[in-house]
């Protein structure tokens, strides 16, 4: 039995492991997108891991809620921070710094 308890961790970790990396995939592409249609260049070309709960979707089903941030330049003399909010695999939120025009 504990062996079966143990095997059954690890595939959720993998699977969870797998998903985060789809997941964080996703919000890269939404951040560049963001960016690029705000005129900004987005930094980096990744995103790093903030925050992950629990949330609740419009339809009342429990989700993983991941929060990452990222970096982008508005006329590369400063580095602001944004963030991209995922609720299961979709976006829900993206937020820039206030930044300078440039």
């Amino acid at each position: 039995m504990d062996n079966g308890i143990t095997l059954l961790l690890i595939i959720l970790l993998l699977w969870f492991w797998w998903d985060s990396r789809g997941v964080a995939e996703k919000a890269i592409q939404a951040a560049k997108k963001n960016c690029e249609q705000a005129g900004l260049t987005f930094l980096n070309d990744t995103v790093g891991w903030k925050k992950i709960r629990l949330k609740r979707n419009r339809l009342g089903r429990v989700q993983i809620q991941r929060t990452y941030f990222f970096e982008f330049a508005s006329d590369m003399s400063q580095r602001y921070k944004g963030e991209v909010t995922m609720l299961g695999q979709g976006v829900s939120k993206i937020t820039l710094d206030v930044y300078r025009i440039g």
